[in-house]
């Protein structure tokens, strides 16, 4: 009986001490509702109303010469730019040599995208010859900036563009 009046006694005190806070997402800080609406996938931040307005304000300030924001929840890369897509599987990003040598040079960074299993060896009377490798252009992103996100679900890539900001 005194353990039950006890239980009463507890539940009755939590009861008029009401219900504990709730914290709510509008109460985060800028940089944890920026992590929050960059880290949803399905859907992804711009058909999540919530997050439109937030992440617009994230690409103003960047656009402007701003960092990205901070949240002591969640773990960041810094801002990163990467304006191709990736090759296809098979093909290796690279850039013409400048001075004609063997014609093609590895680089993450290249404007190509080349197939190096095909090397075609071309012969010009005086010139000597060099090596050559079908090439492709390599698709722009549309989305060229991103930052690294790493949650305890791993670590997850999110792009975009600050076209029009």
């Amino acid at each position: 009986m005194q353990r039950r009046a006890g239980l009463v006694i507890s539940v009755l005190a939590a009861a008029a001490l009401g219900p504990a806070p709730r914290a709510a997402a509008q109460d985060a800080s800028f940089g944890c509702k920026v992590l929050l609406c960059a880290a949803a996938t399905n859907p992804s931040w711009s058909g999540i109303a919530y997050c439109v307005p937030v992440m617009q304000q994230l690409f103003r300030q960047l656009a402007r010469g701003g960092g990205w924001p901070t949240c002591p929840e969640g773990n960041t890369s810094g801002l990163r730019y990467e304006r191709f897509e990736a090759c296809p599987a098979g093909r290796t990003a690279g850039q013409m040599n400048a001075d004609g040598t063997d014609g093609f040079s590895a680089s993450p960074n290249g404007d190509l995208c080349a197939d190096l299993s095909k090397p075609r060896r071309i012969c010009s009377g005086d010139d000597g010859c060099r090596t050559s490798y079908p090439t492709t252009a390599r698709p722009l992103r549309s989305e060229p900036y991103f930052v690294d996100i790493t949650t305890a679900n791993g670590t997850q890539r999110f792009y975009f563009s600050l076209q029009g900001y």
